[in-house]
Formats: structure tokens, sequence, C-alpha cells
């Protein structure tokens, strides 16, 4: 600090003194040569007039001595030399001999002085007219040398002075500098002592100025900031054990969505450590790795992804840390993957007692009104072939449609009651697609199906149980599509089973309706057309072959429904 102290004393004193010499110099310049210009004008007319006389009576010798005599008497004159009206050289001071190129050089008698460079320097030559001109012409060469002597001189003395000075103040400016910083070098040391973690740290000062103030201010700063960050560490210390004792994850993230810290419930729940993690982007904790990119985090369930590659369903909860600098979040994740468990059981016990139930509901209902269908279904068949009334055969047509209609509604609760056990044998499941579309293959003419068959390991499935799922899921599709609808089938191998998925364009499944299609009697379509038994059926098949049935829905886009199936 003393060093910047005196460097910057010297810069300043050694600018003062160049500023000083140039300003000097230029004024001592212009004043000296505003100075020779008034004697220079003020020789050559006084000698004009002197030399009036001598010029008319043509006497020479008296125009040549008062010439040398300017010449002596003047300091700084360098020649002089006069000129008749015509040009013609009648005196001079040259001892060499008159240079002839002077004649040549053109006389302006609106300006009394003009610069020449003589080849031995600069002059100011002045021209006064003797008798306005009609009688000749006075010329007078002036030297600068003298006048800038005397500036160099000076210039000199200055920079001296300067220097001199510059040594005095750079003695000084130490001196100085050491009695000055001497406190404030006890303050940088109190900063350095605070900054290694020395928080406690004093200064001691004997001086009474302003620093004694500064020192003291330091010192309670120093006080109260030691005592802060004490009561800081316990309160950390106590929230790390209160988050450390939360199960859920809570993850401190950033502005860029980067994680910054975590608790014990987060290295738990996603296995990693805290330095594996931190600096990256949190999207490497989803099992989307790009839900997050360009969007806010959401709330609510999500799908999660392990260390160990495994996914897991959880609920995060989003809270910005400072809305009005958007400084980072705070995100609580809770791992459900028991409740999800847990409800799909419950859910799952439901339907399998909701089955039961209806089974033998349906199974009785179905027993009781059997026989009172195949009489009236007899009886009209035997009305038919006596009856010759085209009236009364056209309602009796009626009678039997109607009465076929509610037996295969009795065939399918008699099948929906009396689901039987699966008869297990190796399915080969592309095959069986292929013999559900050649034997759907008349409805199919407006309808657009595409298929995407992937090789399939053989299963241990019932081929037909198997069959009557995908022709109900395919009737289903094409009931809900328009003539310009379009059905994609695809099959897939993974890793322990195989994977179907029936997608068609059609009209889709509300959401209110989406959670109420696997159950029995349930159906969207216009009274007559469905007993809604259809995929409740079809729910019973695939759980028996211990599968699952998914579904995938929008309202005027489409739907997906996807079998996954083990493989054994």
């Amino acid at each position: 600090m003393v060093r910047r102290f005196v460097i910057w004393i010297v810069a300043i004193i050694m600018l003062l003194g160049v500023m000083t010499t140039i300003f000097v110099q230029v004024s001592l310049t212009n004043t000296l040569t505003e100075e020779l210009r008034e004697r220079g004008q003020v020789i050559s007319r006084n000698l004009a007039a002197s030399v009036v006389e001598p010029i008319l009576i043509e006497d020479r010798v008296y125009v040549h001595r008062l010439v040398e005599n300017a010449k002596k008497t003047e300091k700084d004159v360098k020649y002089i030399y006069i000129t008749d009206a015509r040009g013609k050289l009648l005196a001079h001071t040259f001892e060499g001999g008159f240079p002839g190129e002077l004649l040549t050089a053109r006389i302006d008698l609106e300006n009394s002085s003009r610069l020449l460079d003589t080849g031995d320097g600069y002059v100011i030559d002045f021209t006064a007219p003797i008798l306005d001109g009609r009688a000749g012409f006075v010329h007078i060469g002036m030297d600068e040398t003298s006048m800038h002597e005397k500036i160099n001189h000076t210039s000199r003395v200055i920079l001296t002075l300067t220097l001199l000075v510059g040594a005095l103040g750079v003695l000084m400016a130490y001196i100085a500098g050491n009695y000055l910083t001497r406190p404030i070098r006890s303050l940088v040391k109190g900063t350095e002592e605070i900054g290694s973690g020395n928080l406690g740290y004093q200064i001691k000062t004997d001086s009474t100025d302003e620093i004694n103030i500064l020192s003291k201010a330091f010192n309670e700063m120093s006080y109260n900031l030691n005592n802060s960050i004490n009561e800081l560490r316990e309160s950390e210390e106590r929230y790390k054990k209160l988050v450390d004792g939360i199960s859920d994850a809570i993850i401190l993230v950033d502005s860029q969505k980067k994680i910054l810290s975590w608790n014990s419930g987060a290295q738990k729940i996603f296995g990693y450590c805290l330095e594996e993690v931190a600096g990256s982007k949190i999207n490497i904790l989803f099992h989307t790795a790009n839900v997050t990119d360009n969007l806010e985090i959401p709330d609510g369930e999500n799908v999660f992804k392990r260390k160990d590659g495994s996914n897991f369903h959880g609920l995060i909860s989003n809270k910005p840390l400072q809305d009005s600098l958007n400084a980072g979040n705070v995100l609580v994740i809770k791992d459900i993957t028991e409740q999800k468990e847990r409800a799909d059981l419950e859910k799952l016990l439901m339907q399998s007692e909701k089955l039961f139930t209806l089974g033998k509901l349906a199974a009785g209902v179905a027993h009781e009104i059997n026989n009172p269908l195949t009489t009236i279904s007899l009886h009209t068949q035997i009305m038919l072939k006596k009856t010759r009334d085209e009236k009364t055969n056209s309602r009796l047509e009626i009678i039997n449609r109607e009465t076929n209609r509610a037996a295969r509604i009795v065939k399918r609760l008699l099948e929906f009651a009396h689901q039987s056990e699966p008869k297990i044998s190796s399915v080969d499941i592309n095959r069986e697609i292929d013999n559900v579309l050649n034997v759907l293959e008349p409805q199919l003419d407006r309808t657009k199906i595409t298929t995407d068959l992937e090789p399939l390991p053989l299963i241990m499935a019932d081929g037909e149980q198997i069959q009557q799922v995908i022709m109900n899921m395919l009737t289903n599709s094409i009931q809900s599509i328009t003539m310009d609808g379009e059905i994609i089938i695809k099959t897939a191998a993974k890793q322990d089973y195989i994977e179907i998925s029936i997608t068609d364009n059609g009209c889709g499944i509300s959401h209110d309706n989406i959670g109420r299609i696997f159950d029995p009697f349930f159906t969207t379509k216009m009274p007559g057309e469905g007993t809604g038994l259809g995929l409740s059926i079809c729910y019973g098949i695939i759980k028996k072959h211990n599968g699952s049935i998914d579904v995938k829905s929008e309202v005027g886009i489409g739907t997906t429904f996807t079998i996954k199936l083990p493989v054994l």
C-alpha cells in the first residue's frame, strides 16, 4: 500500500512538472516570439525612416554605414539589406556575398514579416517600405536562436526543480504512507484473520482519529459476526437434523434446475450420494429425462428413476425459495410405491368381489330367463312356418329377433358367470392376431388396419381366450372409428413379458368414464347396442393369465389398449 501511495505521489508530481514545463514553454515561446516580432518591426521601420534621405541623394556609403551600425547595435539581427523600388540591391550585411534567392522572394506589403529558411536555421524576415515603397524596401532578418536558448534553459531549470521536488515528494510520501497506513494495515490483517475463520479477532490501535473509530466499529462487527455465525451454525445443525429425520426426499435446486443439496431421505430413496448428483440437473431423477426441459417442474404424481435404473411412482411438491428473484426451488418427493401397490390390490380385490357377486347374480338370472326365452323362441318359429299373413309375419319376425338378442345376452351372462380356467399351451401371439384378423376380415372393408408385429417368444396361455380378448378389443375399436379411421396393432418382446397394443383414432373415452370401462354392465354405447360385459370378460381373462391390461385415451383423438402377458 505504501509503495502504491509513493508511486501515485511521484506520478502526480511528475505529471504536474511536465504540464508546468509544457505550459511555461508554450507561454514563454509565445511571449518571446511576440517580443521578437515587435523588435523586428520597430527596427525595420526606424531604419526605413533613417535611410530616406541617403537613398534620395544616392549616398550609398552612408546607407551602408547605417546598415552595419544597425546590425551591430541590435541583438538577434541576422542580416539587413536594402533594395530600391525595382528590387535592385543597395546595401547588405552579408559577409560572404548576398544570397540572390532573397531577391526573388515575393514582397507582401500587407504582411510585414515572413519566416525564411536561410540554410543555417529559420529567421523572421521583416520588410519596411521606404516612402511607401517608392524609394525601396528595408529587409531585416531576426534570428530565433537566442529565443530558443532561453526557452530551453527555462525548461531545463523547471525539469530540474521537478525532479528535486519529486525526490523530496517520494521521501515525504514514504514517511507519510508508513504513518497513515499503519492502522490500515491493522485493519487489513483483521480482515484476513476473519477471512481465515478467526471471527472473534480484535484490532488493537493507539490512534485517536477516524481510524480509531473505524477500528472500534470493526471490532464490534467481528464480535457480532462471530455470535451470528455461531447461532447460524447451531440453527443449521437443528435444521439438518430435522430435515434428515424426514423420510421423504427434500431436494434444493437452483434456478437452472441443478441440484444443490438434499437430505438423507433423498439418498435412501434414489440411492445416490450427494457428491454424485451435486451440480447435475434434476432431470436425472425423472423416468423421462427431458420432463423439465424449458418447463417448470410439475407438481403431482410422476415416475422417478433410482440409481440402479429401477422406476417408482412418487408425489412431487415444488415450492420456490424466492419468487421475485427465482433463486431456486425446494422439491419434496414422496415415494408412493407401497400406496400404489396397496391401492391396486384394493382395486383388484374390489373388482374380484364385484365380479364374483355379479357372476352369481348373472348365473341365477340367466338360468331363470333362459327357459322362458327358449319357449318363446320355439313357439315363434312354429308360428312363422304356419302364418301366411304378412302383417302377422312381420310382427313374429320382430319377436324372434328380439328373443334371439335376449338369448345372446343370456349367453354372455353365462360366459361371464362361468369363466372357465384357461387351457394352457404354447401360444404364438402373432399367429393368434392373424387368426382374429382373418375372422374379422368382412368387417374391415372400410377400416385401415396397420400391423407392426415383432418376432415374439412362445408364451404359455389359452389361445382361444387370447383370441377372444383380441377380437373384443378390435370390435370395440371398429365401432368407435369413422369411415376414414385407422387401427394400429403392435407387438413387442420385453425382458420378461410380451406387449400387445391396439390403437385407434376413434372418438376416445372421457376422463370420467375411463376408470369404469372394466366394470361389468358399464357401457357408453346406445341402449340395445351392448351389454357392458366384453371388457369385463377381457379383464378377467388377462388377470387369470397373470397379465395386465391398461388403457390410455383422449376424447376426439383415440384410444390405446396395452396388454402385457408374462413369458414363462
